[in-house]
């Protein structure tokens, strides 16, 4: 029996290599996974549409004297007197610096006495040339001098108005630089004087709202010194030229009468409202950037299609589009991640008329 048994085995082993082949194809075979097809997208929309938008808009500033003149002596000398101090209010034509005129008036002194001799000199001669005692060229010479001499006599009464320095208008002293006893270069700082009759504040504005406003227009200005209450100023001037990097233009806005606690150097808020105009408006959060710009997904035959488009002003939640889209042109206002130009959506809703 055990010769039997060896003589199976014997027989039997040439096929177990196929046996374990046929084993091992059965545990690998693949799983027949079912294959699922790409969804489409479902979207919503809404139709780009225009609105009558009256902007406001709010920018910051800072309040300053509506005039500042820097007072500087125009002749050098000793300061004699300095009788103002900064938060003086000084009255048009009122004496501010005093510097030592006695070296002036002697000059002025000295150039009366020259007037007066080149006349009695001119005189002389001009009644000596009828009997020939004098030449036309010794007349014409002395005529010559006594303009001269008027001339020079001018200069020196005026070197001497300049020892004195009064106030070109009524305002208030908001600097003092030097003192009594100082020696005084010619052309140096002395005071500030500022005119705070009114007070004014340039501000900045987008060249998108420039063409929607005019001197002449009222303004809304609140101080945060003073709280929340709010004055009415006037736009003063629109300055012509829009700085390039920022194309924003400069305004002038001016408050008065000034209320009081007021003062140049206050911050202000300053809210412009610019005239109502019709705009092409679609909400804002339609619109996507890349480094391309601005665009949005059209909804056009089942499909979502990119539009760039150039954009304006923010209203609340709608943002105007100045260029790219038209009236009632329906884009994509929900459904927009993972969307792709070209790519085929599902409308979940019917076209929005209302931006």
């Amino acid at each position: 029996m055990l010769l039997n048994f060896l003589s199976l085995m014997s027989s039997t082993r040439s096929l177990w290599p196929v046996f374990i082949l046929l084993l091992t194809a059965c545990d690998n075979s693949p799983s027949q996974k079912p294959s699922r097809k790409p969804t489409t997208p479902l979207v919503e929309t809404v139709s780009a549409s225009y609105h009558s938008v009256s902007i406001k808009q709010t920018i910051t500033g800072t309040l300053q004297a509506i005039r500042t003149v820097t007072i500087i002596n125009q002749v050098p000398g000793l300061l004699t007197a300095l009788p103002v101090y900064p938060g003086d209010r000084v009255k048009h034509g009122q004496t501010l610096v005093q510097l030592d005129d006695a070296l002036l008036k002697s000059e002025v002194e000295k150039a009366k006495a020259s007037l007066n001799q080149a006349k009695v000199d001119y005189r002389r001669l001009k009644d000596l040339a009828p009997r020939n005692l004098a030449s036309e060229s010794e007349v014409a010479q002395a005529q010559t001098l006594n303009e001269i001499a008027k001339a020079d006599l001018n200069l020196k009464q005026t070197e001497l108005s300049h020892s004195q320095i009064k106030a070109p208008f009524t305002g208030v002293i908001s600097q003092r630089l030097v003192e009594p006893g100082d020696v005084i270069p010619l052309h140096s700082h002395l005071l500030t004087l500022i005119d705070t009759s009114s007070l004014k504040a340039e501000i900045r504005l987008s060249e998108l709202l420039l063409p929607l406003i005019k001197t002449g227009n009222q303004v809304d200005i609140s101080i945060d010194a003073l709280g929340e209450q709010k004055f009415k100023g006037l736009i003063q001037r629109i300055y012509p030229v829009i700085d390039e990097s920022t194309r924003q233009g400069t305004i002038e806005v001016t408050l008065n009468p000034v209320p009081d606690g007021a003062l140049a150097g206050q911050f202000c808020r300053v809210t412009i409202y610019a005239q109502s105009k019709s705009r092409l408006m679609i909400p804002y959060d339609t619109v996507r950037h890349d480094k391309q710009g601005a665009y949005v997904f059209a909804f056009i035959n089942n499909q979502a299609k990119r539009i760039n488009i150039s954009t304006g002003f923010q209203h609340e939640n709608l943002i105007e589009v100045l260029d790219g889209l038209a009236d009632q042109q329906q884009i994509i206002s929900k459904g927009l991640f993972g969307l792709k130009d070209g790519m085929s959506v599902k409308l979940i809703s019917l076209p929005s008329t209302k931006g």
